[in-house]
């Protein structure tokens, strides 16, 4: 009976041990790729930078989906901790819907919280924490995420930044300011301001890429401008440019500064659309119409869709819209589309064409463009050829000059006898 007994308990433990290693599997294995979402969350900045006691701090999180599913119903939850805090009646949980497969960069879903910073709060990194869950079901906690604290005794703040024209043109000159703001309460000093352009398509106009700010008193604002032309091959796109900075109080202490900021590169699309071919010449008749897109601008266009919209005078047979995709700088694309167009007495017809783009910065654009289609009547078409004449009467004609030659050539055969 014992030897039984402990059979039975043996045999009870190895079921326990593989049930829980089952569950610890389960909990700790996250699907294949293929089959499942993967989520991945990252502080994308806070602002301001440095936070200030006392004050808020905006703080924004981005999800990524990296996987293959969609992560239906996502939350998000902070969960503050001292020096941070939420204002009263504000939730911590917010809802984020769905994240769809591969939705990530600059498509990632984006959570913003506002939080207060305690009037007493050290200067540091101060760690906070954030947890999401996915359909109801159990929380995930992420690691915590660091924010920069200090206090405002000596704080200088990239308060704002305007690139003038807002897109830098490949070869053009171009200016950026950058804005200060001392929200210290003590005067500042010796400013000295850098933007490193290394690996950058940008260069600065004149001998140094540094300026200066003699002072900034307290709740003061400055701005420095730096004066910058882009190289003519720059490549379209937004470039992170690393900006400098160093300052003293008035007891001489010295604060250094890094900051990223943004600069685009690129230009106005410009497109040429003509019309490049055509079997239509005149009305009541069917053909092909072929529109022909240039792009003549410096930087690429892509994600283009051209369609011709339905007109008076004439109906589109063939589908009325083209989908081109992309064009090169100094390149062209086609969409072709088949017309019957009405009787009429008028001498053109106008086919009305949008186009719907992005440029190399995902900047989205819509041209609307009415393309003339010329028309001829008969006898036009005929004298320019686009027309065929009667092929009955060409015959009658050859016939009537091979007749009067034969004629011809024997009238002059009975007068050389003579």
């Amino acid at each position: 009976m014992r030897k039984m007994n402990l059979i039975v308990f043996v045999v009870m433990v190895l079921l326990t041990t593989c049930v829980s290693a089952a569950v610890l599997t389960g909990m700790m294995t996250a699907p294949p790729i293929e089959t499942s979402y993967i989520l991945r969350v990252s502080l994308l900045n806070q602002i301001p930078d440095p936070a200030e006691p006392g004050k808020y701090v905006d703080v924004r999180f981005k999800f990524d989906n990296n996987g293959s599913r969609t992560a239906e119903n996502v939350e998000a939850e902070i969960l503050p901790q001292y020096p941070f805090s939420l204002d009263p009646g504000v939730s911590a949980v917010k809802s984020l819907g769905s994240i769809n497969s591969q939705q990530k960069g600059d498509k990632g879903v984006i959570v913003k919280y506002r939080l207060r910073v305690d009037k007493d709060a050290l200067e540091g990194e101060t760690e906070i924490k954030l947890r999401y869950r996915i359909n109801g079901e159990g929380w995930i906690t992420m690691p915590e995420f660091k924010i920069n604290v200090q206090p405002y005794d000596a704080l200088l703040l990239v308060d704002k930044i305007v690139s003038k024209p807002q897109i830098i043109i490949p070869g053009k000159k171009a200016t950026v300011e950058v804005m200060f703001s001392n929200i210290a309460e003590i005067l500042l000093k010796k400013i000295r301001v850098q933007m490193r352009l290394g690996g950058i398509p940008l260069a600065p106009i004149g001998s140094t890429d540094e300026k200066t700010i003699e002072t900034i008193g307290k709740n003061e604002k400055a701005k420095v401008i730096f004066d910058l032309i882009g190289e003519p091959d720059a490549e379209a796109g937004v470039y992170e440019v690393n900006l400098y900075y160093v300052y003293f109080d008035n007891l001489g202490n010295e604060y250094a500064r890094n900051n990223s900021i943004g600069l685009l590169i690129g230009s106005e699309p410009d497109l040429a659309v003509t019309l490049d071919s055509t079997t239509i010449y005149q009305s009541g008749k069917m053909g092909e119409v072929t529109v022909k897109i240039v792009n003549k601008g410096v930087s690429d266009i892509k994600l283009l869709n051209v369609k011709l919209a339905e007109g008076g005078g004439y109906k589109v047979l063939s589908p009325n819209e083209v989908y081109v995709g992309n064009i090169d700088s100094d390149d062209y694309e086609t969409a072709d589309f088949t017309l019957f167009v009405e009787k009429t007495k008028e001498k053109k017809a106008v086919l009305p064409i949008r186009l719907e783009y992005k440029d190399a910065n995902n900047m989205e654009y819509l041209d609307l463009i009415n393309l003339e289609l010329p028309l001829y009547d008969a006898s036009e078409a005929k004298k320019f050829g686009f027309v065929k004449g009667n092929g009955k009467m060409g015959i009658f004609i050859m016939l009537a000059i091979v007749v009067a030659g034969f004629f011809g050539y024997r009238k002059w055969k009975k007068r050389k006898k003579k």
